[in-house]
């Protein structure tokens, strides 16, 4: 298994924002058979109580092992009913984003992207003043050089430092494309410190031992993209604004899907989150029962403000409450799509 559950937690979670997922899906295709839903929920540890609670459509959500200081980690398993293959369509379009009730806007971007694909990314004039007054810390998640370029607009009209936010996400977006995980810029941080969120992620896509097993072509485009691609994996990208705990969010999510058969893997990874939080990466099983779909999905979100002492208890309060959050995403979702 890719993981191991560790003790089931109450029934809460949250949508494809915020690695790994156990031999949850076969991909060997002719050397195995794809394993029943219902085996897979045993294999990750759900007891026959809490299968039977995923399939009445209860959500039923479980800790699973952090890969750093600094990883908020947490899995479940609900039930929807829709198939596997068309609910992986509509989180590659991004249909789901609209579900979240903290997302204001949202675009998708393709190829090497330009500014007008973040026309519909606009600022209030507290949020550009706020932006040119950014400073090194964990509030925030900007290089030292973006930070030095809204410095620089201090006073100037709300236009100028929306268009150098576009620029920014613009660029954070291209070296992405170009470099992968190596392409993240650290996030500055006092005293000339920084955090490398490339790092957490690379340690959240090691973790998953069995999908590097299973699904080695998955695995390796998350480990080393784009230098590793595979067309059997559809792809795609978008930025999304949120306001989250009365603050605006600037996001850049890359969206991956693979398939075996009806089942499906689908993977967000947030390679660029400015506050709140540092990036988040999720891989979910979509895999067919009668009547719809068995979600199941895991998640590490990554934040500099449960580590250090004291970590654990943090790490623990903060899981609990992103599933809870994640639980009315995943209802909205629910009732949207079973309408």
């Amino acid at each position: 298994m890719l993981f191991r559950r560790r003790h089931a937690v109450s029934e809460s979670p949250t949508w494809m924002r915020s690695a790994g997922l156990a031999s949850v899906l076969c991909f060997s295709g002719a050397l195995h058979a794809q394993p029943s839903t219902d085996q897979i929920l045993a294999e990750m540890g759900f007891s026959a109580l809490e299968k039977r609670r995923v399939l009445e459509g209860e959500f039923v959500t479980a800790q699973i092992g952090a890969v750093s200081e600094r990883d908020l980690s947490f899995s479940v398993a609900f039930l929807v009913k829709i198939s596997p293959q068309a609910l992986s369509e509509q989180v590659l379009a991004g249909a789901h984003v609209a579900d979240d009730a903290q997302v204001r806007a949202y675009g998708l971007l393709s190829g090497t992207g330009s500014v007008t694909d973040f026309s519909e990314l606009r600022l209030a004039e507290d949020e550009a003043r706020a932006l040119s007054n950014a400073q090194p810390g964990d509030a925030t998640n900007y290089s030292a050089g973006e930070l030095a370029s809204l410095k620089v607009l201090r006073g100037h009209p709300t236009q100028a430092v929306e268009a150098q936010l576009r620029r920014t996400l613009l660029e954070r977006y291209q070296s992405y494309r170009a470099s992968g995980l190596a392409g993240i810029a650290p996030y500055a941080r006092r005293g000339g410190a920084a955090n490398n969120l490339a790092s957490d992620m690379t340690k959240a896509v090691q973790s998953m031992v069995a999908l590097k097993e299973h699904m080695p072509e998955l695995y390796a485009v998350l480990l080393d993209y784009p230098r590793t691609t595979s067309p059997a994996i559809r792809q795609s990208f978008r930025w999304v604004k949120s306001i989250i705990r009365g603050r605006p969010t600037y996001a850049l999510a890359h969206v991956l899907a693979a398939s075996d058969g009806e089942a499906r893997a689908v993977v967000r990874r947030e390679f660029y989150v400015s506050a709140g939080y540092n990036g988040q990466q999720v891989v979910a099983g979509f895999l067919p029962v009668a009547g719809g779909t068995v979600v199941l999905y895991m998640s590490h979100a990554f934040t500099d403000q449960v580590a250090g002492a004291g970590g654990s208890v943090k790490r623990n309060i903060g899981s609990r409450v992103m599933a809870d959050q994640l639980k009315k995403i995943f209802e909205n979702s629910r009732k949207r799509i079973e309408r």
